[in-house]
């Protein structure tokens, strides 16, 4: 297996021959799109003290929601003693039969944040796919595990969980669900009839599928006219998407609108996006640079505002240790005991960035020069990825397929799925430095500092400017491939 940070074919685009100009409008606000969300494990726990606490940088990057999916303990559907149910034989109604522990201080870790928790029901993949024995029992079980959540049974958290996912992945071959789609179909029914006993008002969805673009397929279609025949509870839809073969930040863009397509089609104009994961790689052997990966972090985080996604899960933000499949996961940020390197900072610095008020933007591209703006009460920011896709993404396709390997201990598992069309508009247009204007600040006429900090860990400032008897002031950036730059503009 490769090392996640081995270096991608070297890129050298053509330099532009004059900066790019950005223009901010500090007068022209509007609100967000609620996308930053991440899944990943908080930190160590009682009986898991491998993993890095990663709650500072959440913290920092202002993370307003959790999926919990790749926490530790999950909801196995075979006797398994770090299950949230372990021993399948025990009394569903004894609070004694649950293994709650590492589970609740990963709940707290996340509440101490201000943030929520999107609960994920799945069963201990890789050593377990198999669907429930007795779906009788099943759903008491994730009655008891919802109620412990949501209302505080069985000493459950103070804070109430609210949002409930089932499945992750069932079309993943056999990694993931290795039962006949019915069988996942009735176990969704079972799971929404037991978060519905807890409380209707709480939020169901899934199945989190892998291959969103797979047409006819039972995780897409199958799912739906289930659920549809039914008349289950469908409040948001979710998928996964890795851009590991096209390298192409506006992947996003094109899949999302296909969902929603797909959704509304099949009567669900009610029901929300939710895209589960996101990341540049997500198959083992994928490799890029530390920058060239932070530069995508950011420059999507940047574009999926101008998508039809309701909610986003950034995957994953924690060092990548994973500790289900025995790697080192190449979608993590950061060095495996945690210090910071252009992942960690670039999710940081578009979390910052994406919070308060949208402001309008223009001069940026869709070839990996994106700019967003935000105006935060005294706080102006500035984020700009000139993100630069590798040669790799550039040749010529000859069809619209990625097929890749998944190594599994000895096992090597082959897949395929359908992706978006090849856009010759991701090649870089080569910009190597902007000048930055933000107009109609509200600080007229007034000394305010200035910081800018970098993906490679460089801070300037804070440093005084002049704001102009117009509002306006004036900056200039060094664009090099694959960098971050955020710059905060303060009232002083």
């Amino acid at each position: 297996m490769s090392h996640p940070d081995d270096s991608s074919p070297a890129v050298t685009p053509a330099a532009d021959s004059s900066p790019r100009t950005i223009v901010i409008d500090a007068g022209d606000e509007r609100a967000f799109r609620p996308l930053n969300g991440v899944g990943g494990i908080p930190g160590p726990v009682d009986g898991y003290p491998q993993f890095p606490d990663m709650t500072p940088l959440w913290r920092d990057a202002g993370v307003t929601v959790v999926r919990s999916f790749d926490w530790v303990s999950r909801l196995d559907t075979r006797n398994n003693p770090t299950s949230l149910f372990p021993d399948w034989s025990a009394d569903v109604d004894d609070p004694a039969s649950y293994n709650f522990a590492p589970t609740d201080q990963w709940v707290e870790a996340v509440h101490s944040l201000g943030a929520d928790v999107m609960f994920t029901i799945a069963s201990s993949i890789p050593s377990n796919k198999l669907p429930a024995e007795d779906l009788e029992v099943y759903g008491r079980v994730v009655e008891h595990i919802v109620r412990h959540y949501s209302q505080g049974w069985a000493g459950g958290p103070a804070k109430p969980i609210r949002i409930y996912e089932f499945g992750d992945q069932p079309d993943f071959g056999p990694l993931h669900f290795a039962g006949r789609p019915e069988e996942f179909y009735d176990m969704y029914r079972a799971f929404c009839e037991a978060v519905h006993r807890v409380d209707p008002s709480l939020t169901v969805g899934g199945p989190a599928t892998a291959f969103p673009l797979e047409v006819d397929a039972p995780y897409r279609e199958g799912f739906l006219e289930f659920v549809r025949s039914k008349d289950l509870p469908l409040d948001f839809f979710s998928f996964l998407w890795f851009t590991d073969a096209s390298r192409d930040p506006l992947d996003y863009r094109y899949v999302a609108e296909q969902m929603r397509a797909l959704l509304d089609r099949h009567g669900f104009t009610d029901t929300d996006l939710t895209l589960s994961y996101w990341n540049y790689l997500a198959v083992p052997s994928s490799t890029a640079p530390a920058a060239e990966k932070g530069a995508f972090q950011a420059a999507t985080a940047i574009y999926l505002q101008d998508t039809v996604i309701d909610h986003a899960f950034f995957f994953r933000a924690d060092s990548g240790l994973d500790p289900h499949y025995g790697f080192v996961d190449p979608a993590g940020v950061g060095a495996a005991d945690g210090s910071p390197d252009e992942r960690s900072r670039a999710l940081a610095m578009a979390g910052r960035a994406l919070t308060g008020r949208r402001l309008a933007v223009t001069g940026g591209d869709e070839s990996g020069l994106a700019c967003a703006a935000s105006r935060d009460g005294d706080v102006v920011r500035v984020l700009v990825a000139n993100y630069v896709a590798p040669d790799t993404a550039l040749a010529e396709r000859a069809e619209d397929r990625f097929t890749f390997r998944i190594p599994i201990g000895e096992h090597r598992i082959e897949l395929g799925l359908t992706l978006p069309p090849q856009r010759p508009d991701v090649a870089s247009a080569g910009v190597g430095s902007a000048r930055v204007e933000i107009t109609n600040l509200p600080w007229a006429g007034r000394t305010v500092s200035v910081t800018r900090t970098s993906s490679a860990g460089a801070v300037e400032g804070p440093h005084d400017a002049a704001v102009s008897d117009a509002g306006g002031i004036q900056l200039d950036l060094d664009l090099a491939p694959q960098s971050v730059f955020l710059v905060e503009v303060e009232a002083r």
